[in-house]
Parts: structure tokens; C-alpha cells; sequence
């Protein structure tokens, strides 16, 4: 019913004198409620009230000793019987119990921790109709003690949930279509044609740039053991001019732009800070040559829906932990907006593609459609075109989808996938270096 005190104020010690008040609704119950207990007093002769008032006045989850209780119950009608018991069981007797009207007097003295003093009083009222629900009253701090708040709270979970489920789908970009396309957009690199299609730099996107460098020839990768990968460049500064961007930031950092500058890709700090660097570079080009050539702008009002997702996830927790509410329940709402919002923080958001964007986009579509898609839907012609298996791998490997395309090419072809040529593997699973140095 309450809670009394607080759990982070200590008392002096000493006696201590509480006096509470408090008032119950819908506490009555049908006159034969208790009729077969046994108390240690009672005054008045047996009735047959109508309703009957049964309850601990003082509740056995008290924890401190009490000297002497003075208690009074004031109901809504006048007393027929009334009874009382200290303690478990029959217990023994109050002291000075008496009936005025409509109030129930007596006290007790000497109570042990945790001991419960009993009233039952018949009530000249009839028995007003109780609140019933389908839950036990364990969940009342959950669900609170109204079908009508269940009802309400339910409602704003679902609206809660489609405002945000619509306010996301607002910062998603329509498709623009993606038929099918056996080359990948011209004068694209693997990271480029990945980053246009989906707006994020891909995971693989430095093992995918070298592969891409190897395969046209301005490097070469060797696999010296399973810890080492040799980056050796082939060509000088003037081979490197009709290069993309993003693939020449990531030559630039690792320093194997001139013939036979090696780049040593180990498990050690300074290789790994080195890699890390050309990642970064590699992030920053990507993202500068979209915005350069008119491909991508900046939305920044989508960024609203990040702001709203993060205050529901905070206003969700008050919630469960009932801090400023009255039920857990209170935290559907923002829960519900929160999980279908949570894509928000999605890479994309706050950018969209101008229509020479979307244009490229659609192209890329449809290359990654070629590459990824089983050889029965989308068939490619391996026997022509052998030699495009090989170039095409750091598009694969960009996108996550070598094992897709190698496989393709084996039910297309009868015979296993080959190791390009452009790199040589000490090992025979022959992706270490993608595996391992990315």
C-alpha cells in the first residue's frame, strides 16, 4: 500500500514516535470474508454485516520493535462486530478495544519485529464492488492497478512505434532500380563502387584497394608466411595518374608509388598504425570524391531522428527503473521508438545522392546484382570472359561477396575458382591477406 521512510536516512538511536495516516479505497470485503478465524478479542455481539473490514493495521513487514501502538479505523458505516489479534495465529489480545459508530479503537504494546495486529470488523455497508484484474497484484508496478492505463499505455506504444517507424523510413532513399550490369560503373575503384552503393566504407575496403592496384598492375603482394604480406610497387608517379582518388590515398600512405618501394604489412605496431592510416585516408577520400563530383549532399535534418532516438533509450530507462514514473510500464512507449528508430545511427543518414548519384548508384545496383546473385538468375559467361573473374575479385572482396562470385564461377565453369595471378600466396587458403591485414 506504501512505503514508509527512507532507506538512505538512518535514525538516531533512541524511541522514536511515528504517527500515519493513510486512506484505503476498495478495501471491504463480503461479510463471510474471516468468519472461521479465531481472535484473541472482540466486542460487540455477532452480526451478519453485510460487508466486513479485515485487515493487519500493523503489517508484519515492520521491522522494529514497537513499545505501544494507538491505532483508529474510521469506515464507512457503522461497526457491527469487531475483533482483534497481536500475532500469528489466535495471538493474544489488544488492549482497549472499542466501537463508536463507524470507528474502531484499541492499542497494543510490547510488539516484536515483524508482528502483524489483525482487525475484522463487520461494516452496516453493503459490499462495494471490487476492483478486478487479470493480473496478480505482484504485477501492480508494472501494470499499475487500471485496465484504462493498459489500454492507454498500449496505444501510445503503437504510436510511439509507427511515428518512429515512419519518421526513420524518411531518411531512407528510394531505389532507383538496379538492372543488371556486368561491369562495375566506369572509372570506379571496389571502395568507390561500394561506398555509392551504400553509403558507407566497406569493411574490406583496404584489402579490396590493394587487390584493385595489384590487378591492374601498379603493385604487387606477396604472401611471405602467414604473418607477413609484402606490398612492392611496380610503376612510378605518372602510371598512377588515371587512378581514382581513394585508391591513390591508400598507395600515398603506404609509400609504394615508385618502382620497388616495399611496404611490409606484419603483425607489428608500426605496420599496424601504418594500415590503420591508410584506412583512414582511404575514408576521408572516398567521402571528399563524392562530395567533389556532385554525387552525395549533406541532409542534416535527418540527423533529428538520432537526437529523438537517443532521448527515448534515456527516458526508456527512467521508465524500467520506474525514476519518475509511476509504472514500468511507462517505458513501452519509448522502448517502442527507440528499437524502430535504432537503424538511425546507420551509416547514410544525414547524406542523400543527387540524381547523378542515384544514376550511379543504380549501376553499381546492378553490378553487385551480377556478382552476388546465384549463376541461374544472373549468368555470366566465364568462357568468353575468363579473364574478368580475377578483376573483378576486389569488387567481390569490397563487397563481401568473394566466396558468392568464386562460386559462381565454379558452376559456371565446372572447375575451381584460380588464384589471381597478381599476387603470390605462400599458403593454400590464398585470402590471408584480406582475412588478416585489413
Amino acid at each position: 500500500v506504501a512505503k514508509i521512510g527512507d532507506p538512505d536516512q538512518y535514525l538516531n538511536f533512541g524511541t522514536h514516535v511515528f504517527e500515519i495516516r493513510y486512506t484505503i479505497a476498495g478495501v471491504l470485503d463480503p461479510g463471510t470474508t474471516g468468519a472461521d478465524k479465531t481472535f484473541a478479542a472482540g466486542m460487540g455481539t455477532p452480526s451478519t454485516s453485510p460487508s466486513v473490514f479485515f485487515w493487519n493495521v500493523i503489517a508484519p513487514a515492520w521491522n522494529n520493535r514497537i513499545d505501544n501502538a494507538e491505532i483508529s479505523v474510521t469506515l464507512p458505516g457503522n461497526v457491527g462486530r469487531a475483533q482483534c489479534s497481536v500475532g500469528y495465529g489466535v495471538g493474544r489480545a489488544c488492549r482497549d478495544l472499542t466501537v463508536e459508530g463507524n470507528t474502531v479503537t484499541l492499542a497494543a504494546t510490547n510488539i516484536a519485529p515483524r508482528t502483524p495486529v489483525t482487525v475484522r470488523a463487520g461494516v452496516d455497508v453493503p459490499t462495494p464492488p471490487r476492483i478486478s484484474l487479470p493480473w496478480p497484484y505482484t504485477w501492480d508496478r508494472i501494470l499499475g492497478r487500471s485496465l484504462t492505463g493498459v489500454a492507454w499505455i498500449a496505444g501510445l506504444t503503437v504510436a510511439f512505434g509507427l511515428g518512429a517507424f515512419l519518421w526513420y523510413r524518411t531518411t531512407v532513399e528510394p531505389s532507383p532500380g538496379f538492372p543488371l550490369q556486368y561491369a562495375p560503373p566506369t572509372g570506379l575503384g571496389p571502395v568507390q563502387t561500394e561506398y555509392i552503393r551504400t553509403e558507407s566504407v566497406p569493411k574490406n575496403g583496404l584489402t579490396a584497394t590493394l587487390f584493385y592496384l595489384a590487378e591492374r598492375g601498379l603493385i604487387h603482394l606477396t604472401q611471405v608466411n602467414n604473418k607477413q604480406w609484402n606490398v612492392r610497387g611496380r610503376v612510378g608517379p605518372a602510371k598512377w595518374a588515371d587512378v581514382d582518388p581513394v585508391s591513390i590515398a591508400v598507395g600515398s600512405e603506404l609509400q609504394v608509388m615508385s618502382p620497388g618501394a616495399v611496404f611490409e604489412a606484419k603483425h607489428t605496431v608500426n605496420s599496424g598504425k601504418k594500415l590503420n592510416k591508410a584506412k583512414t585516408d582511404m575514408a576521408v577520400a572516398v567521402a571528399k570524391w563524392s562530395r567533389d563530383n556532385g554525387l552525395m549532399v549533406k541532409r542534416k535534418r535527418e540527423l533529428w531522428v538520432r537526437t529523438a532516438n537517443a532521448i527515448a533509450f534515456l527516458v526508456m530507462l527512467c521508465g524500467f527503473f520506474r525514476w519518475g514514473f509511476p509504472t514500468t510500464m511507462w517505458a513501452l512507449p519509448f522502448a517502442a521508438f527507440f528499437l524502430l528508430s535504432i537503424r538511425s545511427w546507420a551509416e547514410g543518414v544525414g547524406s542523400r545522392r543527387t540524381e547523378a548519384g542515384r544514376e550511379l548508384w543504380s549501376r553499381a545496383g546492378g553490378f553487385h546484382r551480377m556478382l552476388a546473385t546465384d549463376s541461374a538468375e544472373t549468368r555470366f559467361d566465364f568462357g568468353a570472359r575468363k579473364d574478368l573473374y580475377s578483376a573483378y575479385v576486389p569488387f567481390a572482396v569490397a563487397a563481401g561477396v568473394a566466396a558468392l562470385w568464386a562460386k559462381k564461377y565454379e558452376t559456371s565453369v565446372g572447375a575451381p575458382a584460380p588464384q589471381p595471378d597478381w599476387y603470390q600466396s605462400s599458403s593454400t587458403t590464398g585470402w590471408g591477406f584480406a582475412g588478416g591485414s585489413s
